[in-house]
């Protein structure tokens, strides 16, 4: 049996982008527009190594990654799709 896991980041999601959503809510707090929260700020903020959200296919193409035969001698792993925001090697 294999057991892989995907542990995404910040994803640009509804939670994100649908009104009321964290972008309004950082938008609110620090004085910027909701474009430039979700482009700009949200990532400087989190001090992402890669300046931006995830895309949600990033995540989604890891997980069909590890569930295919591509994959098929790899176990216990833990892919990190978070745009940089664990700081470890």
């Amino acid at each position: 049996m294999r057991v892989n896991t995907v542990s995404p980041g910040p994803v640009r999601t509804a939670w994100w982008t649908e009104e009321g959503g964290a972008a309004d809510i950082l938008s609110a707090r620090t004085g910027a527009d909701r474009d430039a929260v979700l482009d700009r700020v949200a990532p400087e903020l989190m001090n992402l190594s890669i300046p931006r959200l995830v895309d949600p296919q990033e995540v989604a193409d890891a997980i069909v990654l590890l569930a295919s035969p591509r994959s098929a001698a790899t176990t216990g792993a833990d892919l990190a799709v978070d745009a940089g925001f664990l700081k470890q090697v």
